[in-house]
Protein backbone atom coordinates (compact mmCIF):
# COMPACT_ATOMS: atom_id res chain seq x y z
CA UNK A 1 0.00 0.00 0.00
CA UNK A 2 2.45 2.07 1.17
CA UNK A 3 4.36 1.32 -2.22
CA UNK A 4 1.20 2.88 -4.13
CA UNK A 5 1.20 5.60 -2.36
CA UNK A 6 4.64 6.98 -2.99
CA UNK A 7 4.12 6.39 -6.88
CA UNK A 8 1.96 9.70 -6.42
CA UNK A 9 -1.12 8.62 -9.14
CA UNK A 10 -4.12 9.51 -8.88
CA UNK A 11 -5.46 6.43 -7.91
CA UNK A 12 -2.37 6.30 -5.04
CA UNK A 13 -3.33 9.27 -3.67
CA UNK A 14 -6.72 8.57 -3.38
CA UNK A 15 -6.11 5.40 -1.32
CA UNK A 16 -3.91 7.58 1.07
CA UNK A 17 -7.09 9.43 2.37
CA UNK A 18 -9.27 6.18 2.24
CA UNK A 19 -6.76 4.62 4.37
CA UNK A 20 -6.26 7.22 6.82
CA UNK A 21 -10.50 7.26 6.93
CA UNK A 22 -10.37 3.62 7.65
CA UNK A 23 -7.74 3.20 10.36
CA UNK A 24 -9.23 1.73 13.94
CA UNK A 25 -8.80 4.20 17.47
CA UNK A 26 -6.61 1.43 18.41
CA UNK A 27 -4.17 0.57 15.43
CA UNK A 28 -0.52 0.74 15.79
CA UNK A 29 1.06 3.81 16.27
CA UNK A 30 3.27 2.45 13.13
CA UNK A 31 0.18 2.77 10.89
CA UNK A 32 -0.32 6.54 11.13
CA UNK A 33 3.47 7.26 11.14
CA UNK A 34 4.27 5.43 8.35
CA UNK A 35 1.40 7.28 6.42
CA UNK A 36 2.40 10.55 7.74
CA UNK A 37 5.80 10.09 6.81
CA UNK A 38 4.60 9.37 3.06
CA UNK A 39 3.10 12.85 3.07
CA UNK A 40 5.93 15.51 2.54
CA UNK A 41 7.58 13.77 -0.93
CA UNK A 42 4.19 13.96 -2.06
CA UNK A 43 3.33 17.24 -0.90
CA UNK A 44 6.69 18.40 -2.93
CA UNK A 45 5.81 15.96 -6.13
CA UNK A 46 1.86 16.89 -6.32
CA UNK A 47 1.80 20.88 -5.27
CA UNK A 48 -1.48 21.26 -6.45
CA UNK A 49 -3.17 17.61 -6.26
CA UNK A 50 -6.87 18.14 -5.10
CA UNK A 51 -6.79 14.51 -4.19
CA UNK A 52 -3.64 14.76 -2.38
CA UNK A 53 -5.53 17.83 -0.37
CA UNK A 54 -8.09 15.64 0.89
CA UNK A 55 -5.78 12.74 1.96
CA UNK A 56 -3.68 15.32 3.95
CA UNK A 57 -7.22 16.68 5.12
CA UNK A 58 -8.13 13.30 6.20
CA UNK A 59 -4.66 12.96 7.51
CA UNK A 60 -4.20 15.99 9.97
CA UNK A 61 -8.02 15.09 11.51
CA UNK A 62 -6.80 11.16 12.39
CA UNK A 63 -3.74 12.97 14.11
CA UNK A 64 -5.78 16.12 15.90
CA UNK A 65 -8.20 13.41 16.98
CA UNK A 66 -5.31 10.89 18.55
CA UNK A 67 -3.46 14.02 19.87
CA UNK A 68 -0.64 14.25 17.30
CA UNK A 69 -0.68 17.36 17.38
CA UNK A 70 2.38 18.75 15.52
CA UNK A 71 2.25 16.10 12.67
CA UNK A 72 -1.52 17.06 12.49
CA UNK A 73 -0.61 20.50 11.90
CA UNK A 74 2.08 20.00 9.21
CA UNK A 75 -0.66 17.81 7.24
CA UNK A 76 -2.41 20.98 7.62
CA UNK A 77 0.11 23.59 6.49
CA UNK A 78 0.85 20.99 3.30
CA UNK A 79 -2.76 21.12 2.45
CA UNK A 80 -3.60 24.92 2.89
CA UNK A 81 0.06 25.37 0.25
CA UNK A 82 -2.37 23.20 -2.05
CA UNK A 83 -5.23 25.24 -1.91
CA UNK A 84 -3.57 28.62 -2.21
CA UNK A 85 -2.01 27.14 -5.35
CA UNK A 86 -5.92 26.08 -6.71
CA UNK A 87 -7.41 28.86 -5.23
CA UNK A 88 -10.47 27.71 -4.78
CA UNK A 89 -12.43 29.95 -1.95
CA UNK A 90 -14.65 27.26 -0.18
CA UNK A 91 -12.14 24.53 -0.06
CA UNK A 92 -9.26 27.17 0.99
CA UNK A 93 -11.64 28.40 3.75
CA UNK A 94 -12.35 24.71 5.25
CA UNK A 95 -8.32 23.82 5.13
CA UNK A 96 -8.01 26.58 7.16
CA UNK A 97 -10.92 26.21 9.41
CA UNK A 98 -9.45 22.44 9.65
CA UNK A 99 -5.73 23.88 10.44
CA UNK A 100 -6.99 26.01 13.03
CA UNK A 101 -8.92 23.49 14.75
CA UNK A 102 -5.62 21.95 15.42
CA UNK A 103 -3.57 25.23 16.48
CA UNK A 104 -6.96 25.81 18.85
CA UNK A 105 -5.95 22.31 20.28
CA UNK A 106 -2.04 23.28 20.24
CA UNK A 107 -2.98 26.61 22.70
CA UNK A 108 -1.80 28.81 19.60
CA UNK A 109 -4.73 31.42 19.67
CA UNK A 110 -2.24 33.60 17.75
CA UNK A 111 -2.31 30.78 14.47
CA UNK A 112 -5.91 30.63 15.13
CA UNK A 113 -6.19 34.30 14.69
CA UNK A 114 -3.84 34.27 11.41
CA UNK A 115 -6.02 31.81 9.97
CA UNK A 116 -9.01 33.78 10.87
CA UNK A 117 -7.38 36.72 8.98
CA UNK A 118 -6.52 34.47 5.78
CA UNK A 119 -10.37 33.71 5.69
CA UNK A 120 -11.73 37.43 6.07
CA UNK A 121 -8.96 37.97 2.99
CA UNK A 122 -9.96 35.56 0.65
CA UNK A 123 -13.68 35.79 0.93
CA UNK A 124 -12.65 39.83 -0.14
CA UNK A 125 -10.34 38.80 -2.43
CA UNK A 126 -13.40 36.47 -4.03
CA UNK A 127 -16.75 39.20 -3.61
CA UNK A 128 -18.08 36.89 -1.45
CA UNK A 129 -20.48 38.58 0.64
CA UNK A 130 -21.80 36.40 2.92
CA UNK A 131 -18.18 34.86 3.54
CA UNK A 132 -17.10 38.05 4.51
CA UNK A 133 -19.64 38.71 7.07
CA UNK A 134 -19.43 35.59 8.62
CA UNK A 135 -15.55 35.45 8.52
CA UNK A 136 -15.89 38.97 10.56
CA UNK A 137 -17.82 37.81 12.78
CA UNK A 138 -15.20 34.87 13.75
CA UNK A 139 -12.69 37.37 13.97
CA UNK A 140 -15.13 39.12 16.54
CA UNK A 141 -15.70 36.59 18.41
CA UNK A 142 -12.10 35.14 18.55
CA UNK A 143 -11.08 38.83 19.48
CA UNK A 144 -13.47 38.65 22.46
CA UNK A 145 -12.51 34.93 23.71
CA UNK A 146 -8.53 36.76 23.79
CA UNK A 147 -9.27 39.64 25.37
CA UNK A 148 -9.09 42.51 22.76
CA UNK A 149 -12.14 43.60 23.14
CA UNK A 150 -12.06 47.04 21.04
CA UNK A 151 -11.15 44.86 18.08
CA UNK A 152 -13.94 42.81 18.74
CA UNK A 153 -16.34 45.42 18.64
CA UNK A 154 -14.74 46.54 15.51
CA UNK A 155 -15.48 43.53 13.71
CA UNK A 156 -18.68 42.49 15.55
CA UNK A 157 -20.08 45.97 14.31
CA UNK A 158 -18.64 45.09 11.19
CA UNK A 159 -20.09 41.84 10.46
CA UNK A 160 -23.77 43.39 11.70
CA UNK A 161 -23.53 45.63 9.10
CA UNK A 162 -22.26 43.40 6.30
CA UNK A 163 -25.31 40.80 7.30
CA UNK A 164 -27.58 43.64 7.43
CA UNK A 165 -27.12 43.49 3.43
CA UNK A 166 -28.11 39.77 3.47
CA UNK A 167 -31.00 37.99 4.31
CA UNK A 168 -29.45 36.49 7.57
CA UNK A 169 -32.21 38.10 10.04
CA UNK A 170 -31.29 35.71 12.84
CA UNK A 171 -28.01 34.71 11.83
CA UNK A 172 -27.21 38.66 12.08
CA UNK A 173 -29.22 38.58 15.79
CA UNK A 174 -26.71 36.15 17.08
CA UNK A 175 -23.63 38.54 15.69
CA UNK A 176 -25.45 41.21 17.64
CA UNK A 177 -25.77 39.15 20.85
CA UNK A 178 -22.10 38.83 20.50
CA UNK A 179 -21.29 42.52 20.33
CA UNK A 180 -23.74 42.61 23.45
CA UNK A 181 -21.12 40.96 25.25
CA UNK A 182 -18.44 42.78 23.48
CA UNK A 183 -19.19 45.97 24.82
CA UNK A 184 -20.62 44.72 28.04
CA UNK A 185 -16.97 42.97 28.81
CA UNK A 186 -15.55 45.99 27.77
CA UNK A 187 -16.43 48.30 30.37
CA UNK A 188 -20.07 49.97 28.67
CA UNK A 189 -22.61 47.24 30.67
CA UNK A 190 -25.88 49.94 29.51
CA UNK A 191 -24.67 49.68 25.67
CA UNK A 192 -24.15 45.80 25.75
CA UNK A 193 -27.19 45.42 27.47
CA UNK A 194 -29.00 47.99 24.98
CA UNK A 195 -28.20 45.39 22.34
CA UNK A 196 -29.01 42.61 24.06
CA UNK A 197 -32.53 43.68 24.17
CA UNK A 198 -32.78 43.96 20.68
CA UNK A 199 -32.10 40.51 19.45
CA UNK A 200 -34.69 39.04 21.38
CA UNK A 201 -37.39 39.10 18.84
CA UNK A 202 -35.25 37.72 16.33
CA UNK A 203 -33.78 34.70 18.12
CA UNK A 204 -34.93 31.17 18.61
CA UNK A 205 -36.11 30.26 21.97
CA UNK A 206 -33.09 28.80 23.11
CA UNK A 207 -30.85 31.69 22.71
CA UNK A 208 -33.58 34.10 23.82
CA UNK A 209 -33.57 32.43 27.15
CA UNK A 210 -29.43 32.62 27.23
CA UNK A 211 -30.18 35.96 26.52
CA UNK A 212 -32.52 36.70 29.22
CA UNK A 213 -29.99 35.11 31.87
CA UNK A 214 -27.73 37.95 30.82
CA UNK A 215 -30.37 40.67 31.35
CA UNK A 216 -31.63 39.28 34.49
CA UNK A 217 -27.99 39.58 35.88
CA UNK A 218 -28.12 43.11 38.82
CA UNK A 219 -26.40 46.00 37.11
CA UNK A 220 -22.39 46.49 37.72
CA UNK A 221 -22.09 42.09 37.15
CA UNK A 222 -18.89 41.53 35.38
CA UNK A 223 -19.72 38.43 32.67
CA UNK A 224 -16.72 35.89 32.15
CA UNK A 225 -14.76 35.72 28.54
CA UNK A 226 -15.48 32.46 27.04
CA UNK A 227 -12.65 29.81 27.62
CA UNK A 228 -10.11 29.24 25.36
CA UNK A 229 -10.10 25.49 24.05
CA UNK A 230 -12.58 23.58 22.36
CA UNK A 231 -12.64 22.82 18.73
Amino acid sequence: MVAAVLEADDIGIALLGHVWRALPDDVEESWPRRLYECAAPLAVQRPSSRELAGALRAGAEVLRHRGWLRPAAGLGIHELAIRRLLDDPQPHTDALHSLAATYRAQHRMHRVIECADEVLELNVRHARPDGIARALARLGTLMTEVGRLDSAVNYLTRADKALGTLDAEEERARVQVDLGRALWLGGDEAAGRRRLRRTLPYLPDPDVQRVRQLLDLPNGSTLNRPELGGG
